[in-house]
């Protein structure tokens, strides 16, 4: 009961919480697509053996990308939410 107190209250700013699940989520969402396109990509080598090769290739390079481009995003949040908390 404290734990969904504590989330209800407002007391505490959810930004920071918010955005570090999301992130993890994302993260999850990713990495299941990177696996997803990889094995679609290894079951294609029946089909264009050229294009299955640039398939595997490029997969973890995209997959890679793809993260951090989400790490940035997720810093940006971040540092936006905590602009609130800066003294001048």
């Amino acid at each position: 009961m404290d734990m969904l107190s504590n989330f209800l209250s407002f007391e505490k700013p959810m930004g920071e919480v918010l955005t570090k699940f999301l992130f993890y989520v994302g993260l999850i969402l990713i990495v299941l697509w990177g696996l997803r396109s990889l094995w679609h990509w290894i079951t294609f080598f029946d089909n264009d053996w050229d294009r299955a090769l640039w398939g595997v290739i490029w997969t973890p390079i995209a997959t890679i990308l793809r993260l951090l481009a989400l790490r940035v995003f997720a810093e940006l949040v971040l540092a936006v939410l905590r602009l609130d908390k800066a003294k001048v």
